[in-house]
């Protein structure tokens, strides 16, 4: 694996740190043709922990963090130009676009933009480019993400092996069409794909609302709905909301219970999609 470093694209005076070490790899459609990249998003040395994700779009990706002590996010979009030769690609930093990734803020939140915006040429797949995020510069720690050039259905032969959990378990949403009581909500419209161990949704004026194929009583998730096939369905009184996909929502062919935890006070634009590895970095984190 080649490891390309660029310099520091964001400086900051302070900042408390980032969500655990997580992987997740995302493609971009069509135009990333079997491409995809992996994100691994680390401060160096460990920190405390700000909430974040990466959502993905029909031909970019959206990553952002949230520091929600101090009401501020930023993020950057990320495209990705394969080359003809189809083992390498350019990979552009871009300014991240609230109006495509369907991410708003409520009043008096800041985000910050990048001072710049790399583009990083000759990427082979297996390289990892190395983006300097956030400096704290009087203690030196920084916020580092790692992204991965690979091929779509390729092993990941770099970490160790071990059993696999029922925490394993991730779910698939892609290209949603969500309805509430059968009345489709018309501002949510993603159009991308997006999987993690727990996948959220927020619908303006309904909350966010958490879902996980596994139980956890600790962080409050309650069975409320079911999964099969290319969809789901869970209840928060008397509405019934549907979420209806392009493909399998589990990876088995059942039908399987569905735990939710919902968030009724949580705000964030029209309507909002986004996943995680981890329950923890989810529920009750802004």
């Amino acid at each position: 694996m080649r490891q390309i470093k660029t310099a520091a694209i964001m400086i900051l005076a302070a900042t408390a740190g980032i969500a655990q070490e997580s992987y997740l790899s995302v493609g971009g459609g069509p135009s990333w043709k079997g491409m995809q990249i992996r994100f691994v998003t680390k401060i160096e040395p460990p920190g405390t922990q700000l909430p974040g994700g990466v959502i993905t779009g029909p031909d970019r990706a959206h990553h952002i963090i949230n520091d929600p002590a101090h009401k501020r996010s930023f993020g950057y979009d990320v495209t990705l130009e394969p080359d003809e030769d189809g083992k390498t690609a350019r990979i552009r930093i871009e300014p991240w676009n609230p109006a495509t990734s369907k991410i708003g803020f409520d009043p008096g939140w800041t985000f910050l933009e990048l001072p710049k915006y790399p583009v990083i040429p000759n990427v082979r797949v297996g390289d990892t480019v190395a983006l300097d995020l956030l400096v704290n510069a009087a203690t030196g720690q920084k916020v580092v993400d790692y992204l991965t050039l690979r091929r779509q259905g390729a092993m990941n032969l770099e970490r160790q092996a071990r059993d696999f959990t029922l925490a394993d378990v991730e779910m698939t949403i892609d290209q949603p069409r969500v309805s509430a009581n059968g009345k489709v909500e018309s501002a949510f419209d993603f159009q991308g794909g997006i999987s993690g161990a727990v996948v959220w949704l927020y619908l303006a004026g309904h909350g966010r609302f958490i879902l996980s194929l596994v139980p956890n009583e600790k962080l409050g998730f309650k069975k409320n709905g079911v999964v099969s096939a290319d969809g789901l369905l869970f209840r928060d009184g008397a509405t019934e909301y549907r979420v209806e996909c392009s493909g399998p929502v589990a990876p088995g062919s059942g039908t399987y219970n569905l735990y939710v935890v919902h968030e009724a006070n949580w705000r964030r634009g029209p309507g909002v999609i986004g996943s995680a590895d981890k329950a923890e970095l989810v529920v009750g984190k802004n």
